[in-house]
């Protein structure tokens, strides 16, 4: 599970939360499931310039390419996302079983996916998926407006699935935080003895756009359960400046040349013979102190595993 902010001043600022969960039975699901978000979010960055559904399908797209170039279809993961742009629309991304669950706000849990399974998408019987990141070119993600505008909404893997559909209902209906619902989804799903890891990702629905417009940064942040990082933007000066200097007819080749379109490019290339008196800019990853942050949208991760199952979270990110 992981999520994706860009600043205001990047072109289309996004908000993004995914959780993604490696199939049980085939190869690295845990590197799967990695994968699978990092290059879902990698896109996200490089297609910004197109609108958000067709910037979502090219993510899912290179997101699926990439897991099944390594491995063939022998290794895959489930992804299902929230995206929102600063115009204010909202969409859901998904794959597989990962589901998307809205509650609170006086309203009714609402679940807003269908599982690529035998059993919901055909009406057969098994877990077996039928469309999941990393099976090649017969992939059809579904892309959904998501039109809520208040309540809570939880991205839950399907280790919580275990639960009744009624109990888990109630279990949200009832949760009167963010914190109530993910601990009490992921205590009841290992009290039910669910024998596959529980992932959940739970945020205020409302509090995403405001969020979105208070961050005033130009670069792109990054978290999940482990932590945060903080990237920043190159200027465009500079990319130009490197650009420049790596079209110089001596002291460099084409790999040089291609420095200038990475999003932290490395600094600009030495000319042979000629002093490179150009400064390098300065690009820090860090951690933002939350007192910078003081009204940030609220967000619990959950991430849980049965009694059976080994590292905690290995399938899921």
């Amino acid at each position: 599970m992981a999520t994706l902010y860009t600043g205001k001043k990047s072109i289309n600022p996004l908000f993004a939360i995914a959780v993604a969960d490696g199939m049980g039975g085939m190869r690295d699901g845990g590197k799967c499931s990695s994968l699978a978000i990092s290059s879902f979010f990698y896109s996200l960055i490089q297609h910004r310039n197109l609108g958000i559904k067709e910037r979502a399908y090219e993510a899912v797209k290179a997101s699926n390419n990439q897991v099944f170039d390594i491995y063939r279809g022998d290794g895959g993961s489930t992804l299902t996302a929230v995206l929102l742009d600063s115009q204010g629309t909202k969409i859901i991304v998904h794959l597989g079983d990962t589901r998307v669950y809205t509650f609170g706000a006086g309203k009714k849990v609402e679940r807003h996916t269908t599982d690529d399974s035998l059993v919901e998408a055909v009406g057969g019987s098994g877990r077996e998926l039928l469309q999941f990141v990393g099976m090649g070119d017969s992939m059809q993600p579904k892309i959904s407006d998501f039109l809520c505008q208040e309540g809570f909404c939880a991205i839950t893997s399907d280790g919580i699935h275990g639960i009744e559909e009624k109990t888990l209902s109630r279990i949200l209906e009832n949760s009167s935080s963010l914190n109530d619902a993910s601990e009490r989804l992921n205590s009841v799903a290992m009290w039910c003895g669910g024998n596959d890891n529980a992932t959940s990702a739970i945020f205020d629905i409302a509090g995403m756009l405001p969020s979105l417009a208070r961050y005033e940064g130009g670069g792109i942040r990054l978290w999940d359960a482990g932590g945060e990082l903080t990237t920043l933007w190159l200027r465009e000066e500079e990319q130009a400046l490197n650009a420049k200097n790596a079209q110089a007819p001596s002291g460099t080749n084409e790999t040089e040349n291609n420095h200038s379109s990475q999003l932290i490019p490395s600094k600009p290339p030495a000319i042979e013979g000629v002093p490179n008196k150009s400064k390098s800019p300065v690009r820090k990853s860090r951690k933002k102190k939350n007192e910078n942050y003081p009204e940030e949208v609220q967000l619990d991760i959950e991430i849980g595993h049965s009694a059976e199952q080994g590292d905690v979270g290995a399938d899921s990110k």
